[in-house]
């Protein structure tokens, strides 16, 4: 009796080389490298050194991998590269270890509570626009990390980052961020080993960023305030009334403050740049920010700011902050017709997916009204600016609320207009933010609010 055939092996992504695979091409231009997968097959072959990773460019095999069967997936290799930073926080823990976590946490991202932050945003937001002068170019990347720190850190914390201390994570936390997703590309391990210049600054970097963040700890007053530390400091576990240990009070700290100021600061910019390149789209959001000046900038009003929400909904589509997400599989498992081994590596980018023609038509063109509800609806695995399942980004909630009122905020003041013949350019450290954004400040004729 003649047996099915088996479908051939998905294929080799192009340029692999000896010795490093595509690690050259990963490190160089991630995003674009994956980008150009897409063409190619839903899943593809790609090597960091010897052993193959599979790339998944359909969202009905993220979905799987995701949602469906993630009990047969684990992190993998590259959250176990990034331990050492981020401790055994939420990025980097699983299993019941991380489910116990997220339980202890989610209470602090609660609806209710993150409507609390809301006028913390915007106050912090008015301040950082009005500090800008008509006709000032700013780096806009570097303003919307500084707000970001500011913002995580004035709800994190009890108070805001005194002076030093928000220097010393400005100057800590890049490094360690690239040097985080260095290691991650590193095929063999054993570059950063090695006594370098590089390695050195990274671990000294490291080390400052942690001591910031343990004075951070030892200052904050135990007097029953709502700030996220004070939740953390009160929470317990339901079976065994048990508090975290200071160490994983320390871990989920570096975890919200790296992921909580990249991950928005990273939006934004893209969010300002393509303003910058659409000015139909600007004049159009700067509308209905003085159309609805009356709406207040809380969580019940954000959701009356419908063109605003779809220009926050297309930045994080088209320009998604996200880096690369890395799954490994704990059992063998099939996936698109093929079987794969316990122990393989598989690859995927929100950003590639969010740029699929087949579910999003022109994705190269920045298109707010997309998102309008009569527009048919993507299928699920296609857009996941925060990933999905169990594993979905705690602070969702809280990166959207406040992207929509940062861009409310500045918006409705000033318009960021691009510098002629300055390139931009997208860097990948832990996530996708733009490189050398100047704009230029233009005052609004007649300011939204």
């Amino acid at each position: 009796m003649p047996t099915a055939s088996r479908p051939p092996a998905p294929p080799v992504a192009p340029g692999r080389l000896p010795l490093i695979g595509h690690g050259l091409e990963l490190w160089r231009r991630p995003l674009e490298f994956l980008d150009r997968l897409t063409a190619y097959h839903p899943i593809v072959a790609t090597h960091l050194g010897p052993k193959a990773s599979y790339v998944l460019t359909g969202p009905e095999l993220v979905h799987r991998v995701l949602v469906t069967d993630a009990a047969s997936f684990a992190k993998g290799r590259s959250f176990e590269k990034l331990r050492p930073y981020l401790g055994n926080g939420l990025a980097t823990s699983e299993g019941a270890f991380h489910l116990r976590q997220r339980r202890l946490m989610q209470p602090a991202f609660h609806h209710r509570q993150v409507a609390r932050y809301v006028d913390t945003m915007a106050r912090l937001a008015a301040e950082r626009a009005d500090s800008w002068q008509p006709g000032e170019v700013v780096d806009v990347t570097r303003q919307m990390l500084d707000l970001s720190l500011s913002v995580v850190t004035a709800t994190l914390f009890s108070t805001s980052l005194d002076s030093s201390a928000a220097a010393e994570i400005r100057r800590a936390l890049p490094v360690v961020l690239r040097g985080m997703y260095t290691r991650v590309l590193d095929p063999t391990d054993l570059w950063h080993r090695l006594p370098t210049r590089g390695n050195r600054r990274l671990a000294d970097a490291h080390d400052r960023l942690r001591r910031a963040i343990d004075e951070l700890i030892r200052a904050e007053p135990t007097d029953g305030t709502d700030n996220l530390l004070s939740m953390l400091l009160r929470a317990r576990d339901a079976d065994s009334g048990e508090a975290m240990t200071g160490r994983q009070l320390h871990d989920e700290l570096i975890t919200l403050l790296v992921a909580g100021t990249e991950t928005a600061a990273g939006g934004l910019a893209w969010l300002f740049h393509e303003l910058g390149r659409h000015p139909d789209v600007d004049r159009r959001l700067h509308q209905e920010l003085r159309d609805r000046a009356a709406v207040p900038l809380t969580l019940d009003g954000l959701p009356r700011l419908a063109y605003t929400r779809r220009v926050v909904d297309e930045a994080l589509r088209m320009r998604n902050p996200g880096g690369i997400t890395i799954r490994r599989a704990i059992t063998d498992v099939e996936l698109g017709g093929h079987r794969f081994p316990e122990g393989t590596e598989f690859i995927f980018s929100a950003l590639v997916l969010h740029r699929n023609p087949r579910y999003f038509p022109e994705p190269l063109r920045f298109d707010p009204d997309r998102w309008l509800p009569e527009r048919p609806a993507v299928p699920r695995g296609a857009f996941v600016p925060f990933g999905a399942g169990s594993h979905l980004c705690i602070g969702e909630a809280f990166a959207r609320t406040e992207m929509m009122t940062v861009a409310a905020t500045v918006a409705g003041r000033w318009r960021l207009a691009p510098v002629p013949g300055v390139p931009v350019r997208g860097v990948m450290t832990s996530t996708n933010h733009p490189d050398n954004l100047l704009m230029r400040v233009e005052p609004r004729t007649e300011p939204a609010r």
